[in-house]
């Protein structure tokens, strides 16, 4: 059995490493407030304390790697500390694959912080999507419901990458790298234009059916 090491000492890898050891640990860090920095090799960075600043600190391409599902609650540590940290830590654009590597630093860095900042940034990261879905979500038509419309959901993130590159006419890894707050402007007008070009439509075949009402009679 490993030696047990004091919290002030214990480190991400040593539970990743021993998680017999410190089983039901996990609980208690994850309920702890989370401070307002958070120390990673010495380096001092800014927790996110509102939905504003953490989306103020996002791409396009943090917003589709934070929202990839993980097997275990390491893995989504390490994700949104990835996937957040890393540009703010070496003052570079984001990209994903060193950003997977940066995690390598991360377990290095205390449990007892990073647990309640872990969890801050999901909540967070909750409520972006769940804004996302009250500004963006459409019900669909009974026709798009029977023409099975539900399929598409596995691609959307796909969709969405394609829609930006198309509208802003810049390259997928341009539109990656694009302000996220900037991507979700795009995508509310996009749905505001389309919904008042069905009114418009269903407003042109009311007027018709009046008219041909009218000349009927």
């Amino acid at each position: 059995m490993a030696q047990v090491k004091e919290i002030q000492k214990l480190t991400l890898k040593d539970m990743m490493m021993n998680p017999e050891t410190y089983y039901g640990l996990a609980d208690g860090l994850a309920k702890l407030p989370a401070e307002q920095f958070i120390t990673i090799r010495k380096r001092r960075l800014p927790v996110p304390q509102n939905l504003d600043e953490f989306m103020n600190n996002l791409c396009y391409g943090q917003r589709i790697f934070l929202t990839q599902e993980e097997p275990n609650d390491y893995g989504v540590i390490l994700r949104v500390f990835d996937g957040y940290y890393y540009p703010l830590y070496y003052g570079k654009d984001f990209d994903r694959t060193k950003a997977l590597q940066f995690g390598k630093i991360v377990i290095n860095c205390k449990a007892k912080d990073l647990y309640p900042v872990a969890m801050q940034l999901v909540e967070l990261n909750s409520q972006l999507v769940a804004r996302e879905k009250e500004l963006l979500h459409r019900e669909p038509s009974k026709i798009e419901l029977a023409a099975g419309i539900e399929k598409l959901n596995v691609f959307s993130d796909l969709t969405a990458i394609d829609f930006l590159r198309d509208n802003m006419k810049v390259s997928v890894e341009q539109v990656m790298l694009t302000p996220y707050k900037e991507c979700l402007v795009r995508f509310m007008i996009a749905k505001e234009t389309e919904a008042y070009k069905e009114r418009y439509i269903q407003l042109l075949k009311e007027e018709s059916k009046a008219k041909e009402k009218k000349h009927g009679k």
